[in-house]
């Protein structure tokens, strides 16, 4: 059997870059991103090992990799943007990582916001 070797135009430069979502790693420590958003997809993900959920991941525009949305992101967006899902396409948003404590640890995250 003949191997592939597929060779990346552009290599990942840290392991969080595999991620095939956005987690609160790739965004600049302490600064607010602004983000366009493209759209909304309902996609099967992986919390945990052998655990399976349908998650809402929101997708930017020129952006590859999309933000699985917590319940307070969701809730953001219902109360700006109202409870029609398509109402939060190519409005303006911000990004933000900070560090919450879940469940008694601490743990990196995105909000959402507007832009000032």
């Amino acid at each position: 059997m003949k191997a592939h070797n597929k060779i990346l135009s552009k290599p990942p430069r840290t392991w969080s870059d595999l991620d095939p979502y956005l987690k609160a790693a790739h965004l600049p420590a302490g600064k607010t991103v602004p983000a366009t958003v493209d759209r909304i997809e309902f996609q099967t993900v992986h919390p945990r090992p052998g655990q399976e959920e349908i998650k809402p991941v929101m997708y930017f525009t020129g952006k590859q990799k999309g933000l699985i949305l917590t319940s307070t992101n969701q809730d953001f967006l219902r109360a700006t943007f109202g409870d029609e899902i398509t109402a939060s396409y190519r409005k303006q948003i911000t990004l933000r990582a900070v560090r919450k404590t879940v469940a008694g640890r601490g743990v990196d995250t995105i909000i959402i916001g507007l832009p000032a």
